[in-house]
């Protein structure tokens, strides 16, 4: 009997309550538990065949356990195979991007965690990378199925990357190799990492799309720039929840998934680097912000950004004509920087009115229209000398008439 049903006895038999007959919970509440399915009780399988051992979990995703708790994937991809509707035939020669002369080959990395806060207690279960190897694209992945496997996993790494190779990565400075260093670091590990030439892909997709896109995510570059779109991707915030199932569990459904998101990644890197150097070539091909472009190619090459920035003069955004008209001036192309600064004065911009002031003052010496320019600033201070010595040089000049 419930406590319920023996408070109710009581009430009834001192004359609170009218008699009934005593119920009991024990029944309803066994028939709510059994509806409780077995699968929803986070951590508990709902079938011991569904419980994955290592060895199973390597046979299924094409690997080979090679250690206690490390797993070995080794995939080869040809370079005529495409991702979307971009071949990897362009990874033949390594590629120049603004600023580089000497080409370096590239190895391509990216992880996946336990965590995407980074921290002392996250570290890299999943690291894949790649290379081009003559006519092929060789593609390593390291998968640990238990914490005491990561010193083991690190030290492979370190072997099988090739030297002499730059790493790509897709936002990698920020996040995954400063995560490698740590967790090389906490195994009393020694890496090469920190000393390794770094290029993180997502500063240029940056600098070229971030003004055209709504986003610079790697799955916005593989859609605008590879024409290729995932189907049944697990997303990479879902990777931590899907290695913690294996281990708590042997639920090796959604790590499965996890490893392909990994190997995606790696080739996308592979595509979109190439596809970033040739959007330098042909920008308009690929809705370049030439703005951005120009700023980048301005830190090697100032001529190849002036003629880029004369090449699309036209459909320049306005950014882009006060950076135009800016290297005009340093030249002192006045006939070039001049119309650009009025275009830009007419709406409004506020550089390009004193940039007109400053001209008509010390270049052209029209001093009435540099008086124009001048009244149409916003008035601080130093617009207030600039005024005065304007006006005084008017009144100079008239009395030197007379």
């Amino acid at each position: 009997m419930t406590i319920r049903s023996r408070l109710t006895a009581l009430k009834s038999q001192a004359g609170a309550l009218p008699a009934q007959p005593a119920t009991t919970e024990i029944p309803t509440l066994r028939n709510r538990l059994a509806h409780v399915r077995a699968e929803r009780v986070q951590g508990l399988p709902t079938r011991s065949s569904q419980r994955m051992s290592e060895a199973e979990l390597a046979s299924s995703i094409g690997g080979k356990l090679i250690g206690d708790g490390l797993i070995r994937i080794e995939r080869t991809i040809h370079l005529s195979e495409p991702v979307g509707n971009t071949a990897f035939d362009g990874l033949r020669k390594p590629a120049l991007l603004p600023g580089e002369t000497d080409p370096l080959p590239a190895v391509y990395l990216d992880t996946e965690t336990t965590g995407l806060s980074g921290g002392s207690g996250t570290l890299a279960f999943l690291v894949g990378f790649a290379y081009v190897s003559g006519e092929e694209i060789k593609l390593t992945q390291l998968i640990i199925t238990r914490f005491a496997a990561e010193s083991e996993l690190l030290s492979l790494l370190q072997q099988l990357l090739p030297h002499g190779h730059r790493l790509v990565s897709y936002n990698g400075k920020s996040f995954d190799v400063p995560l490698l260093v740590s967790r090389f670091r906490m195994q009393g590990l020694r890496s090469e990492f920190a000393d390794v030439e770094h290029l993180d892909l997502l500063h240029p997709v940056r600098r070229l799309f971030s003004k055209c896109w709504d986003d610079c995510r790697l799955t916005t570059a593989e859609k605008k720039l590879l024409g290729f779109q995932r189907t049944d991707d697990l997303p990479g915030a879902e990777a931590p929840e899907a290695w913690f199932s294996f281990l708590r569990a042997g639920d090796g459904r959604k790590l499965i998934k996890v490893i392909e998101h990994n190997r995606q990644d790696i080739l996308s890197l592979t595509a979109i680097h190439n596809t970033i150097a040739n959007a330098v070539t042909n920008p308009l091909q690929h809705g370049v912000d030439i703005h951005g472009l120009s700023r980048w190619v301005l830190e090697s090459d100032e001529e190849r950004a002036l003629h880029l920035l004369r090449s699309h003069k036209e459909n320049m955004c306005d950014d882009g004509k006060r950076l135009l008209a800016h290297l005009s001036r340093r030249s002192e192309r006045w006939e070039e920087a001049l119309p650009l600064w009025e275009d830009l004065a007419n709406k409004g911009c506020v550089e390009s009115i004193e940039r007109l002031a400053k001209y008509h003052e010390h270049i052209s010496k029209n001093l009435e229209t540099a008086l124009h320019y001048c009244d149409r600033l916003p008035g601080s201070t130093t617009d207030r000398h600039r005024r005065n010595r304007i006006l005084g040089k008017l009144s100079g000049a008239s009395l030197a008439r007379f």
